[in-house]
């Protein structure tokens, strides 16, 4: 049903107005366990580790000055008349990026003949969501998708589909002559999952392109990773032209213990961001600096086409950030150190 005001604020369900604390209504969100949660700081620690420069433990003793950004070269994704932005989850990271994503799909007007823009979330707004999350007490109650595009709609007078449910890949359907940018703010493997069938299924049409915009966190740390090859990736086949990168390895193939399902112990209900952040603490900033983060990847892979990196490792322990510089020779060493390290582990 579409919102008959200027706002053109669109949802697959009746627009109504904010207003405080709806009753019966429940959040059903699922979340990383806490063992997930350990296993991921122990595993993202390690592999920051390996991408932070540290190439041999024989180097640990003297300097080492890592000069690939120097050799780094321009992605350049698909030249498509239509862009669709479609942002999967808008809860921790999702919430500050959504205005993010406004205001650069407002630049874009002047470079595409369409823009569309697309949240989807199948949560609620609850009491404790409001300590972490980009939303306040009148949405408590509210699906957070809704929501979301309900307050930037009006804010900014772009039309903004919004579905209060899941993302799953059937959705995921190519068009014509359409670059199509998935912005992913989804926190299990289950829904990296989706999102990783998503980018095969909208990759099978040779007049449009998908690229996948990947962002996570744990308590104080966080990655934000781009790509839109799925499988057999060749990073000499991405150089064919020496000053342009024309693909990149997926998130799940830089990283594959992101689509890994989750253990936890039988009869255990998954938590919510919320709840973990009462057992765990997350830092009251992190989730709006993997946002801002994105948020730039977003605005050099579209609009000032100078991406130069593909992953971004973020610690604000020590108030620092690692990217990978977009290089034959980095995403190679990438991979085949990722690959190296999963093989090694039992089963």
């Amino acid at each position: 049903m579409v919102d008959h005001s200027p706002v053109h604020y669109i949802s697959c369900r009746a627009v109504w107005p904010l207003h405080p604390n709806p009753s019966g209504v429940r959040c059903r969100a699922t979340s990383h366990t806490s063992g997930h949660i350990q296993t991921m700081r122990g595993e993202m620690s390690s592999r920051h580790v390996v991408t932070a420069g540290n190439r041999s433990t024989e180097q640990n003793t003297r300097t080492h000055l890592d000069l690939s950004h120097v050799h780094a070269v321009n992605v350049l994704p698909k030249q498509c008349q239509r862009l669709h932005l479609i942002q999967i989850g808008c809860g921790g990271i999702g919430a500050f990026l959504g205005i993010h994503v406004a205001r650069l799909a407002r630049e874009c007007f002047r470079l595409f003949d369409t823009v569309m823009v697309t949240f989807y979330d199948g949560d609620t707004i609850e009491e404790k969501n409001l300590r972490r999350q980009n939303f306040c007490q009148a949405e408590i109650g509210h699906n957070k998708a809704e929501a979301l595009a309900f307050r930037i709609s009006t804010a900014w007078g772009i039309p903004i589909r919004a579905f209060p449910r899941h993302f799953s890949e059937k959705e995921a359907r190519p068009e014509y002559d359409t670059l199509t940018i998935l912005l992913g703010c989804v926190d299990t493997a289950r829904a990296r999952r989706s999102l990783h069938q998503a980018l095969a299924r909208l990759n099978t049409r040779n007049d449009a392109q998908a690229w996948l915009i990947d962002g996570g966190n744990l308590t104080t740390h966080g990655q934000v990773l781009v790509g839109n090859v799925v499988k057999d990736f060749n990073p000499h086949e991405s150089f064919q032209l020496r000053t342009v990168c024309q693909s990149l390895p997926a998130p799940g193939l830089v990283h594959p213990e992101l689509l890994k399902r989750e253990r936890r112990p039988v009869n255990t209900q998954p938590r919510s961001c919320a709840e973990i952040a009462l057992s765990d603490p997350q830092s009251l900033t992190i989730n709006s600096i993997i946002a801002s983060h994105m948020a730039d990847y977003l605005l050099r892979l579209v609009i000032t086409k100078d991406l130069r990196r593909f992953a971004t490792y973020i610690d604000m322990d020590t108030g620092s950030a690692r990217s990978l510089a977009i290089t034959s020779t980095e995403i190679s060493r990438a991979l085949g150190l990722y690959q190296n390290k999963s093989m090694g582990k039992a089963s």
